[in-house]
């Protein structure tokens, strides 16, 4: 995932900074916040709504829209001190001669993403804001999500039966606990919350099950209906995908295999019971099969952002493990 970023990096145009050093220390800030570094008056006029446009747009999937992102506008004059330490930050400037997006790591702070883009006037900003749209969101979502998963890592839960039975290791914290250990074929890890409950499952399904085709969403759909129906208890109905909004599906990799990213609504048939779910179709060469893992909230009456992205920290840490030779 790392290499992930460093390409990224790569992608976007950099320049070298011939700053004085600073004491690097640990950095702060909560989750998927970003520091916004500029002048106010750039910031309320069509760069501060491009800036919002593009990373406090809704996250797809979601019941009510929520932004990827929370920003947290400043004046230039006020990034001193403690503000130093926020983990991710991006730096708006007026710049006759570079103009350009910038990325450093760790200047400040560690583990810290910074963004400086420059342009002459306000239409040079937005024109470089939006030439480097997805590399930007993709740096800072990749980022918080090595984050997540570091922090995740120093209370995490035994995966060992997991990577017994599926070949994977994964990371989760020791809030989740297995709910269905007498299921061999069917790991469920179960979380309380304040508001409800987060749920990941893990299984497998034939690889003809879900043909690479135009009719991959239906499949996939068919897939989780039919496993989740069964698996799944509820009181009354079936646990089932949300009928009346298709799913975001779209190619994506874990671990290097390839894999169906499907981002959607769950539903129990009859019931007024729904939320967000995160499903991964990873095709798995050595079986030639399909590794299904998925994650899903019930919190009706909770923001969901960040739930989800926990769940999309622990399905993107899956990593296939080497059989030993004997």
């Amino acid at each position: 995932m790392r290499s992930i970023i460093y390409i990224l990096i790569a992608i976007i145009t950099l320049t070298s900074c011939n700053d004085a050093p600073v004491t690097v220390t640990d950095s702060a800030g909560r989750m998927n916040d970003i520091l916004l570094i500029i002048d106010n008056d750039l910031w309320e006029n069509e760069v501060g709504d491009t800036i919002r446009q593009v990373l406090a747009a809704p996250v797809d999937g979601l019941v009510r829209e929520e932004p990827q992102f929370t920003l947290n506008q400043i004046q230039p004059d006020s990034f001193k001190g403690m503000l130093m330490k926020n983990r991710n930050y991006i730096k708006v400037e007026l710049s006759n001669k570079k103009a350009g997006v910038t990325v450093t790591k760790g200047k400040y702070a560690n583990p810290q993403t910074g963004v400086v883009i420059r342009g002459e006037d306000a239409t040079g900003i937005i024109t470089q804001i939006n030439a480097n749209t997805d590399q930007i969101k993709t740096l800072f979502n990749e980022g918080e999500i090595i984050e997540k998963q570091r922090m995740m890592k120093k209370i995490a839960l035994n995966v060992e039966q997991i990577k017994e039975r599926f070949g994977i290791e994964l990371i989760a914290p020791r809030a989740y606990r297995y709910a269905a250990p007498e299921d061999k074929d069917f790991f469920w890890l179960r979380r309380n919350i304040k508001e409800g409950t987060m749920d990941v499952m893990i299984y497998e399904v034939a690889r003809h099950l879900i043909p690479q085709d135009s009719n991959v969403v239906a499949s996939i759909t068919k897939v989780r209906d039919s496993v989740g129906s069964i698996k799944v208890p509820v009181d009354e109905g079936k646990f089932i995908t949300e009928r009346a909004f298709s799913p975001y599906v779209n190619e994506s990799q874990i671990d290097g295999k390839f894999a169906y990213e499907t981002k959607g609504l769950w539903e129990v048939s009859g019931q007024f019971m729904s939320g967000p779910f995160l499903n991964y179709a990873i095709y798995n060469e050595e079986k030639d099969n399909w590794l299904i893992i998925e994650g899903y909230i019930f919190a009706p009456s909770a923001k969901q952002r960040n739930y989800l992205f926990e769940l999309e920290s622990i399905l993107k840490s899956v990593k296939f493990v080497k059989k030993k030779k004997e």
